[in-house]
C-alpha cells in the first residue's frame, strides 16, 4: 500500500482537524502538444522529430477541516494556495518500507469553499486547482558516474514491490561534467536526440542539456558558475531529452568524447 500527502511550499496541510481528498490520482493526465504540419500533395501530416511535448496537467485538492479553529484553519490554506509556488507529495510504501519525496512548480488557479456548510457548525471544506508548469513531478539531486562512452544511468525495476519506484519519467535537469575534452556528443538511445559541444580543450566541462548551457571551470565541482562557453553547444534534430526505456525503464546515455575520462552526471529523478 502506498500512502501520500501533499506539502503547499513545504507547508504540511493535513493534521489534526484537518485532511486532504487529492481530486486526481499519482498518475496526471497525458496532453501531448503535438504541432503537425500538412504538405501538399501528400496524405495525412508531418509530425516534428523527437518525442512529443506535454501540456501542463492539473491537479485537485479539497481540504477539509472541523473543530473550534476551523476558520482559522481554512484561512491558513488559503493564504497557501494565493503564495504557492510549488506542490510536495510525500508518498510512503508500506509493504517495502520505502519513502520517496517528490516537487513540481506549481500554481494555484482556483479556490473556492464547497458550499456545504451548515449554520453554527465547525465543519469547512474548500476545494483548490493546481496547474503544474513543469508536467512531471522530482526528486532531490543525485550523482552519478558513468563510463567514457557512456552506459546507464538508472537502472529500471531495482525494487521489489516497487517498479519504476526511482524515476518513470524524462530528466528534466541534466548536467554532464567531462574532463579534458574539446569535443563531446551525448546521445539518449530512447529518443534519439542528442547535445553537442565544440571548442578549446577544456580541464573540467560543463554541459547543462536542459538549458543548452556549457561552462568550464577549474575544480570538479561547478555545477553552477564558471566561464560561459555556450557557444559551442548545438544538437542535431532536437535537443537532448533523456526518457527510460519502455521495456526495462532503465535510463541511458551514449558518449562520443575526445577524451578517456568517465562522465559524471548530476540529475533529478522524474515521474509522472
Amino acid at each position: 500500500m502506498i500512502l501520500a500527502d501533499y506539502l503547499i511550499n513545504g507547508q504540511q496541510l493535513t493534521g489534526e482537524h484537518s485532511s486532504l481528498i487529492v481530486g486526481t490520482t499519482h498518475f496526471t493526465s497525458i496532453s501531448p502538444r503535438i504541432n503537425s504540419v500538412s504538405v501538399n500533395g501528400r496524405s495525412g501530416v508531418m509530425l516534428p522529430p523527437g518525442p512529443v511535448a506535454f501540456d501542463a496537467p492539473e491537479i485537485t485538492l479539497k481540504f477539509i477541516t472541523n473543530g473550534v479553529n476551523a476558520d482559522t484553519l481554512m484561512h491558513r490554506f488559503y493564504r497557501l494556495c494565493r503564495l504557492a509556488t510549488s506542490l510536495t507529495r510525500v508518498e510512503r510504501d508500506t509493504n517495502a518500507g520505502l519513502t520517496r519525496s517528490m516537487t513540481a512548480k506549481a500554481v494555484c488557479t482556483s479556490c473556492q469553499p464547497d458550499g456545504d456548510e451548515k449554520p453554527w457548525s465547525n465543519h469547512r471544506a474548500a476545494t483548490a486547482v493546481f496547474q503544474l508548469p513543469d508536467v512531471f513531478w522530482q526528486g532531490d539531486w543525485q550523482t552519478a558516474s558513468l563510463p567514457a562512452a557512456g552506459g546507464v544511468l538508472i537502472h529500471g525495476k531495482t525494487q521489489p514491490d516497487s517498479e519504476e519506484w526511482d524515476s518513470n519519467a524524462p530528466l528534466l535537469n541534466l548536467i554532464l561534467r567531462l574532463s579534458n575534452v574539446s569535443s563531446v556528443t551525448v546521445t539518449d538511445p530512447v529518443t534519439g536526440t542528442d547535445i553537442k559541444w565544440s571548442g578549446p580543450n577544456a580541464s573540467n566541462l560543463y554541459l547543462d542539456a536542459g538549458n543548452r548551457r556549457a561552462w568550464t571551470a577549474g575544480g570538479n565541482n561547478a555545477w553552477t558558475g564558471g566561464t560561459d562557453v555556450t557557444s559551442g553547444v548545438d544538437w542535431t534534430s532536437e535537443p537532448l531529452q533523456v526518457w527510460p526505456a519502455v521495456d526495462s525503464c532503465s535510463y541511458a546515455l551514449q558518449v562520443k568524447q575526445s577524451g578517456t575520462a568517465n562522465v559524471t552526471v548530476r540529475f533529478r529523478p522524474s515521474w509522472e
